[in-house]
């Protein structure tokens, strides 16, 4: 399936960047690098959906845990969050969506499958066609993944977050705008998740990367590291 029309590129302010950080009580949960990001005016006067949650909804492992508790978390927040992923074809993938519809979190596109990502062309038609987005958070980013989230993120001035182990990070130097963190091994309390889901909802509530980035580390205490 095709994207949509070939779209010129804002020109983007100087760049703010952050060395590596953690969530204290946890070496080494996360680290950013490169933010750099102009926010746009709305595509539509009327607020829908502003934060986008990309991600994989399977019963097993830290990606299909993290994405949904990312999506849960930003929602109670008051953001207006839709879901974008993969789901199980079965009683777990049922299972996922319900959990979704509980928290208040809309499943924009959903592809009940049984692969472990969402195909890169269908990524981008959602981008394409949901207004307003403010805020694009990538859990266990593909690299396939990246482009159609940047592209967004560089057309609409939408905040662009890549939560990725260092192992399979993929290559952020063609986006520079985005925030990129390492989640830790386990997150029990959901902290992690909390922290993404609060940075997602100022950046979707109109404060730049930056800004969005001080307030969040401040109010959930985390500290810089060299």
């Amino acid at each position: 399936m095709e994207g949509g029309a070939d779209r010129s590129l804002p020109p983007l302010p100087a760049s703010c960047t952050r060395t590596r950080w953690y969530l204290r009580g946890d070496p080494g949960a996360m680290f950013v690098r490169s933010t750099r990001l102009a926010l746009a005016p709305s595509k539509r006067s009327v607020r829908l959906p502003g934060v986008i949650v990309v991600g994989f909804l399977g019963a097993a492992g830290r990606d299909g845990t993290l994405a949904l508790e990312v999506a849960r978390r930003a929602a109670a927040t008051g953001a207006r969050v839709e879901m974008v992923g993969v789901a199980p074809p079965d009683a777990t993938g049922d299972a996922r969506l319900l959990e979704l519809a509980a928290a208040g979190v809309g499943h924009a596109t959903v592809v009940r499958s049984g692969a472990d990502r969402i195909d890169a062309a269908d990524l981008d038609l959602a981008l394409h066609y949901l207004p307003d987005i403010r805020a694009i958070v990538l859990v266990g980013a593909d690299a396939s993944l990246v482009a159609p989230a940047a592209a967004e993120s560089g057309w609409s001035g939408a905040g662009l977050v890549l939560v990725s182990s260092k192992d399979t990070a993929p290559d952020t130097g063609a986006v520079p705008q985005a925030i990129v963190l390492e989640p830790p091994a386990t997150d029990p309390d959901g902290t992690f998740a909390g922290f993404v889901a609060a940075l997602a909802a100022r950046l979707d509530a109109g404060q730049d990367p930056a800004a969005a980035w001080r307030a969040t580390a401040s109010s959930l205490a985390v500290d810089p590291v060299s």
